[in-house]
């Protein structure tokens, strides 16, 4: 039988936490690339769009285990990957890789916010 001490329990968390946030943040920034491109008019290229993605898939890697850890413990995990998502979709259409970081922590403080007052 497989026993999980606390130490093992933080580092699956954390793990899960990089693994849910390298999606979500790839799908983040990959969404803000496009945006981008249609606001300016240009045809939407892959290789623009798979370039969002590999810069999201970094900042949410580096990012989720940071904001669920420090500042969201309390939240759902689900309201916080939906929330933050949306945050850097907004950051990064408004202001490229620092905009869509700024954006996912302002989002964060939102939502930690709202749950604190619920």
């Amino acid at each position: 039988m497989l026993t999980m001490t606390r130490a093992d329990r933080i580092v699956a968390v954390t793990l899960g936490l990089i693994g849910a946030g390298t999606v979500c943040g790839a799908a983040a920034g990959a969404v803000a690339i496009t945006v981008v491109l249609l606001i300016m008019g240009e045809p939407v290229d892959l290789a623009w769009a798979a370039g969002g993605a590999a810069e999201g898939a970094v900042l949410g890697a580096l990012t989720a285990p940071l904001l669920s850890w420090l500042l969201l413990r309390t939240v759902p995990l689900g309201r916080m990957f939906v929330a933050c998502t949306i945050g850097t979709i907004i950051g990064g259409v408004l202001g490229s890789y620092v905009g869509a970081f700024v954006g996912c922590v302002i989002a964060a403080i939102a939502l930690r916010s709202r749950v604190q007052h619920a």
